[in-house]
């Protein structure tokens, strides 16, 4: 007797995998709307296509029925809708079967759908800086807190206030960021200079980071905005300094060296603890 597919795999339990024809299924172009993403303007990948039109899609979609409209809405999953439709196309151009999409239903609210969309994207292929940063302020409109972003979008809230922030910031700065010139943090620095201090900075950080390895670029870019870290010094540096120190001066770098206290450190804490 044959077993069912729980027993002869061995697992926990299972999902309710439906089969959709692709173009019954809803795209959302509405920028308002929750579950908008920019990515469904993206080309189409012929590789991908023709890849689809020989082995179908077999990565399960998820899915949304908007209890209002009725639709089945795509909350993960639009480039493989996308995709399926071309390769449907060609495929009935030549008298071949079209193929379905798998989807898995998803229950919850709308807001909860676009938390789960967000989620499946950046766990796949984070967004371009800009992108991502309107994303964060449509959702920000729609009452989500710095808090829930940075759960959402797998980041620190920290993060989430920096990339905000480009949103305020000149093409110049936008760009750079999109192209990988300058990083995040570097942002909110930016933000706070007038327009043609952005412009004139945003050269600056750009040709402080051509041509030399990630460390050496964080460097000088920090350098152009003023914000170098003070060298550590040496140990023989240290060791130099104590030479001539004297009091609480020479007991903090003996402690920074790991060395004894001497008689005379030992006098000084007596009569630290006298006074």
């Amino acid at each position: 007797m044959a077993k069912n597919s729980i027993d002869a795999y061995g697992a926990a339990g299972k999902s309710n995998v439906l089969m959709f024809d692709p173009s019954a299924l809803k795209v959302i172009d509405d920028p308002t709307h929750p579950l908008y993403d920019e990515r469904i303007h993206l080309p189409l990948d012929e590789a991908m296509v023709l890849n689809i039109m020989a082995l179908g899609v077999r990565e399960p979609i998820l899915v949304w029925k908007d209890p209002e409209t009725g639709d089945v809405l795509i909350v993960d999953g639009r480039q493989r809708v996308a995709h399926a439709l071309d390769a449907n196309r060609r495929l009935m151009a030549r008298g071949e079967p079209p193929i379905q999409v798998p989807g898995i239903p998803q229950r919850g609210t709308i807001e909860r759908m676009g938390d789960i969309m967000i989620s499946m994207n950046e766990a796949r292929r984070g967004d371009a800086p800009l992108v991502r940063a309107r994303k964060m302020a449509a959702f920000m409109e729609r009452g989500y807190t710095e808090d829930r972003l940075a759960v959402i979008f797998a980041c620190s809230e920290q993060s989430v206030r920096n990339t905000l922030t480009l949103l305020d910031c000149t093409q110049a700065v936008q760009s750079a960021a999109e192209a990988g010139q300058i990083r995040m943090t570097h942002v909110k620095a930016l933000a706070k200079l007038d327009p043609a201090e952005q412009r004139t900075k945003i050269q600056e950080l750009i040709a402080a980071g051509e041509g030399v390895k990630p460390h050496e670029r964080a460097r000088r870019q920090r350098a152009v905005l003023g914000e170098s870290k003070p060298r550590m010094r040496t140990r023989r540096e240290v060791e130099q300094e104590l030479e001539a120190a004297v009091g609480e001066r020479a007991l903090a770098l003996r402690w920074v060296l790991n060395l004894e206290l001497s008689a005379e450190d030992g006098a000084v804490l007596d009569m630290e603890a006298a006074a």
